[in-house]
């Protein structure tokens, strides 16, 4: 593909509460690549608390009122168009750069392959959280491959901070895949959520695709609960991206070993709460967690999952890799052959 050299112009942002994200030249991921820590026991990426099923931030409902006269009769309404999703239009085929958070601390970078095609666009995060090294070796292999149709986006190693010191985030950073739509004033990691919000709300992919990793297999999980215990799982929470998933996961699982398959979950609207069949938590959040997860405005956020929710047409989806007793190698190639074969079905590839 020829490296076409792209446009620096930065998108109109479309919510005074989040920062409009800009472009530079790719600089490539910061830190080296981290072995996974043998027999870390992880805490998982989606909440699985039953107290907190409504706990992402309340949408405002427009008021709806009727005004009558007793002698007037009531006018039929004309009927309604809906208004278009605006999507900005192809963009020549190359190679576009993306960084968030530009000037900070925690500076991320990213890469944009436009394929000069119409046609959809698959975002995807890695390195959401410093120790789950699977995913982001897997999105960094995926932010060199090319599309014949729509573009593909990636940001492989969002929070690479914690990545270098291979932490699940650094205190005062904030739990990234707790803060969705993100805050500008917020932690750091409120305000990168805020700035990956903006980012979809420009870009407007059809899928969102968030690369984690578990400790546990879900399938081995016995009288283990909580997440620690989801690896080998795709989660969704749009009731239309379901059954496509679900197709996606058998495809894959045809490939791969009977240990590696993976299982389907489903998390309506990406709330938190346990997910179809999921044993109850062990325990409740610490007051530190909940300071981790609680925006500005005093509302809790929510996972990459509940992107549905502030930007519409987007599905979201989050898949979780086992670590235990599954080489690192594997893991990042699992997480490979899953999204291609989204790509596949979207006749990117």
């Amino acid at each position: 593909m020829s490296n076409a050299s792209m446009s620096n112009t930065s998108p109109p942002s479309s919510s005074p509460r989040r920062p409009r994200y800009t472009r530079r030249r790719f600089l490539g991921a910061a830190g080296g690549g981290i072995a996974a820590a043998a027999g870390a026991f992880l805490v998982g990426c989606v909440d699985d608390e039953p107290s907190s099923e409504v706990n992402a931030r309340a949408e405002s409902a427009a008021p709806t009122s009727v005004a009558t006269e007793a002698s007037t009769a009531t006018a039929t309404p004309a009927p309604s168009t809906p208004t278009p999703i605006p999507t900005p239009p192809p963009r020549p085929r190359g190679r576009e750069d993306v960084v968030l958070m530009a000037g900070t601390d925690w500076e991320a970078t990213g890469t944009i392959h436009h394929s000069g095609v119409d046609g959809p666009r698959v975002m995807v995060l890695g390195g959401v959280h410093g120790n789950e090294p699977g995913g982001w070796i897997g999105a960094e292999s995926v932010a060199e491959w090319e599309v014949q149709r729509g573009a593909l986006i990636v940001l492989p190693r969002i929070n690479w901070r914690s990545a270098a010191a291979f932490e699940r985030t650094l205190d005062g950073f904030g739990d990234l895949n707790r803060l969705y739509p993100g805050h500008p004033e917020g932690l750091p990691m409120a305000r990168m959520a805020a700035e990956i919000t903006s980012l979809v709300e420009f870009w407007r992919p059809a899928w969102l695709w968030d690369m984690h990793e578990s400790w546990g297999f879900f399938n081995e999980r016995g009288e283990n609960s909580g997440t620690a215990f989801i690896g080998q799982t795709v989660t969704t929470a749009d009731t239309a991206a379901q059954p496509v998933i679900e197709e996606l996961v058998a495809r894959t699982n045809a490939q791969i070993t009977e240990r590696e398959a993976f299982l389907t979950r489903f998390r309506a609207g990406g709330r938190f709460g346990p997910a179809n069949g999921d044993p109850l938590p062990s325990r409740t959040p610490t007051p530190e967690e909940e300071a981790m997860r609680t925006l500005p405005d005093g509302t809790r956020g929510s996972s990459s999952l509940s992107m549905g929710r502030f930007v519409e047409g987007v599905s979201p989806v989050l898949v979780e890799m086992g670590q235990m007793n599954q080489p690192e190698a594997r893991r990042a190639e699992l997480h490979q052959l899953l999204l291609r074969e989204l790509l596949g079905h979207l006749e990117m590839v």
